[in-house]
């Protein structure tokens, strides 16, 4: 029988905690689930030790020893012990027959290393349910490309295979420093490691949006600056990899559209190196910038140069 662990990092979602820890619970192959309260300030840690009293033996709780979302869930991952590891934000929840569902792709398809299906988002306002979309997904020739053009899902629609989790551990892919797209990131590098990502169809996870707080409200500007760090830790792992020379300029040019799509709405942005003007994805720009894309390449690239010369 496989061994699920659910690894949950809390900050302030006391409300959502009992919702949460229920929507695991109902889980075939549920090991165990794995909260770590990230020093909260409400109510979190008294509402966890009476949920654990409630689950004795398969809730445990811990305080996060150092403090940030991604310290939280790389704390989690050192306490747990299951062969599959599920990623959980502790203000979303899962659908019954997730990984009842989700574990017959890893025996149909045993060098799968990752299996995800569809999601719904789900939006409040106030604490009221507003509105939900359906994110459905599908399977991807190539997910390495699909993940780098930003086809984004919520970490709880995947479900990994420990081995998978643990490489992406060593490397600390819940990157502590990265302040946004944390798990855009895990997932990524993920697939730049060469992770095989399996679908299968079905909605089995929520993702709520509800706090207007959250990193989402970042000045746009600022957040383009985080994003363009980000997307270079991916092209050097893609450029330190052995991937053919096709595949390599192909995923390289995603990364460049997307640098120029940074430049195109923050000009104070310098780029972090070179590239060919010729090895730009261009369907990842809307058309309407397209007559403004080669000036903003000719600038940007002046500035590099500059900053090399007198640096």
């Amino acid at each position: 029988m496989p061994k699920i662990s659910v690894i949950i990092p809390n900050y302030n979602c006391a409300q959502w905690l009992p919702k949460v820890i229920d929507s695991c619970l109902i889980q075939q192959y549920l090991h165990e689930i794995i909260v770590v309260d990230d020093h909260s300030t409400d109510n979190s840690w008294e509402v966890l030790q009476n949920l654990k009293k409630q689950n004795s033996g398969i809730l445990k709780v811990y305080k996060n020893p150092e403090k940030g979302g991604n310290n939280a869930r790389n704390y989690g991952f050192s306490k747990s012990s299951g062969d599959y590891i599920q990623w959980l934000d502790a203000d979303d929840f899962l659908l019954e027959g997730k990984f009842e569902t989700q574990f017959k792709k890893f025996k149909e398809i045993p060098d799968t290393g990752v299996v995800y299906s569809d999601w719904y988002m789900d939006f409040y306002e106030n604490g009221k349910f507003i509105t939900r979309t359906e994110k459905k997904k599908e399977v991807y020739k190539d997910f390495t490309f699909e993940i780098l053009s930003d086809n984004w899902s919520a970490n709880n629609c995947y479900l990994f295979k420990r081995v998978i989790a643990q490489k992406l551990h060593d490397i600390k892919a819940w990157n502590p420093d990265t302040k946004v797209g944390q798990d855009r990131e895990y997932v990524t590098m993920a697939a730049l490691l060469g992770a095989k990502f399996t679908y299968v169809k079905g909605f089995f996870s929520v993702y709520n949006i509800w706090n207007k707080n959250s990193v989402s409200a970042m000045n746009f500007k600022q957040r383009l600056v985080y994003q363009l760090e980000l997307e270079q830790k991916f092209r050097n792992t893609i450029l330190e990899n052995n991937y053919p020379k096709p595949l390599k300029r192909k995923y390289l040019s995603l990364l460049n559209a997307h640098t120029m799509n940074a430049c195109f709405y923050n000009s104070k942005l310098t780029i972090l190196n070179t590239f060919s003007f010729f090895n730009i994805h261009w369907k990842l720009i809307h058309w309407k910038k397209h007559p403004f894309i080669p000036f903003i390449y000719f600038w940007q690239h002046m500035k590099y140069l500059k900053n090399k010369i007198f640096n």
